[in-house]
């Protein structure tokens, strides 16, 4: 009974992929934030610093995509997202010190499209998973990194190829402040605006 339950779904599973209801490949690429808030001031007592992005890194993303459907289709993928942000800290433009952070998600978007001939378009929820982060900022005496283990965004773009190979680009919103994780002798502090981040990547169906 038990091989017979395995061999229909062997079959079923055969014949879904064939008719091209369900595909699976492997996914990467790379990403940058688009959007560089203004600074903030840091109150550390009896002193006020200034502190802000300096310069945005391009980030790395690979993983895996899962697509039911056809012309219509539902798309979670599973992603390993690593990123790094040089921020600056200083009370002028003159002796501002830069200091690096990385940190890396797991990023799992849902997704509805539709395609239009080697065209599909899509978007949808994502959810990101704190993975870890490494910062340069626990230099400063204060500093804490607080990071949310969930957080929520939306993405939305655009998919191109006929074969197994396709090409994607995409925006990311998010919904919640940048830099939100950031404590400084207890003191929370965030940018104004939610970070935003540009994607592309290059997919390869490994069942198609």
């Amino acid at each position: 009974m038990k091989n017979l339950f395995l061999a229909s779904f062997l079959l079923l599973f055969g014949h879904v992929a064939q008719a091209q209801f369900f595909s699976f490949g492997l996914k990467g690429g790379l990403n940058s934030q688009v959007n560089k808030p203004k600074d903030i001031i840091l109150g550390t007592g009896d002193t006020s610093l200034n502190f802000g992005v300096d310069k945005f890194k391009f980030g790395t993303q690979f993983g895996a995509y899962f697509r039911f459907g056809n012309k219509i289709f539902l798309q979670p993928e599973v992603m390993f997202n690593s990123n790094k942000t040089d921020y600056k800290i200083g009370e002028s433009s003159v002796g501002e010190v830069v200091k690096n952070e990385k940190y890396q998600y797991l990023d799992i978007p849902v997704l509805v499209g539709f395609k239009m001939g080697p065209f599909r378009l899509h978007g949808g929820p994502v959810g990101h998973y704190f993975l870890n982060s490494t910062s340069e900022l626990s230099d400063f005496d204060g500093y804490e990194a607080r990071f949310k283990q969930m957080t929520w965004g939306w993405q939305a773009g655009l998919n191109i190829g006929t074969g197994r190979f396709s090409a994607d680009i995409r925006y990311e919103g998010n919904f919640s402040n940048q830099g939100d994780h950031i404590t400084f002798f207890g003191d929370k502090y965030h940018f104004a605006n939610t970070p935003a981040r540009l994607m592309v990547g290059l997919n390869i169906a490994i069942i198609k």
